[in-house]
């Protein structure tokens, strides 16, 4: 879009299976919008230490990390619906991009 990159972290409890599904499937998304990402996939202990501009993840995941330093928070309620993960995070980068 204009060239900058955009910080996205995927967060689930341990680190390995949805935060993982999660950053392919933004990835894939993001290629296709022609976004430019550097995504990261993390478990919630970790993800607390982290910077970033997106954090994707559930209610029940971010009520454990609430605190985050994050410009956008957005919540999953289906964290495989790849239709609600469009809905919320292209707009989101968008926002992002024209600051």
């Amino acid at each position: 879009m204009n060239g900058r990159q955009i910080s996205i972290l995927t967060i689930c409890a341990v680190g390995v299976g949805s935060s993982l599904m999660l950053k392919a499937n933004a990835r894939e998304l993001l290629d296709r919008h022609k976004i430019s990402a550097k995504i990261t996939n993390s478990d919630m202990t970790t993800a607390k230490a982290n910077e970033t501009d997106i954090v994707i993840t559930t209610p029940d995941i971010y009520s454990s990390i609430k605190g985050i330093k994050a410009k956008k928070i957005i919540l999953l309620d289906n964290m495989v619906s790849k239709k609600e993960l469009e809905e919320k995070l292209v707009p989101a980068c968008k926002e992002l991009l024209e600051k």
